[in-house]
């Protein structure tokens, strides 16, 4: 009964196979790095953001890593995660969600032009009156 109990969890495990990417590993971290190296060591990020020159890569854990133009990996904070982080693992959170489309209700072009002509010698600003 025992044997049977192991060979079935070994079966599952190797259905189940291993998760997608592998884990982070930050010790290879090291000023200067480039983006590539940097990725080879961690992984895709979940999240990149890019302005004036820097980049912040976001992973899971509230880790992150900040590139500039010029040397590559400037720093890094270590991913702290939360229990509720490690309870389920975030491939399985969906960030946006679609949404539907109404159609506009009003066209932006204008529907029906007005022209305005003022006597010469009057310079105010006038409005017209509705219909």
């Amino acid at each position: 009964m025992r044997r049977l109990s192991v060979i079935a969890a070994l079966g599952l495990g190797i259905c189940l196979g291993a998760p997608e990417g592998s884990a982070a590993d930050w010790s290879r971290l090291k000023a200067g790095l480039s983006v590539e190296e940097t990725e080879a060591a961690l992984g895709r990020p979940l999240i990149r953001t890019y302005g004036r020159g820097y980049q912040v890569w976001i992973y899971d854990g509230r880790g992150e890593v900040i590139f500039s133009e010029g040397p590559g990996a400037m720093g890094w904070s270590l991913p702290a995660p939360t229990p509720e982080s490690l309870s389920r693992p975030v491939e399985r959170d969906v960030l946006l969600k679609p949404r539907v489309r109404l159609p506009a209700l009003r066209s932006a072009a204008a529907t029906e032009v007005i022209p305005v002509v003022a006597p010469e010698n009057d310079i105010r600003f006038r409005y017209l009156p509705r219909r």
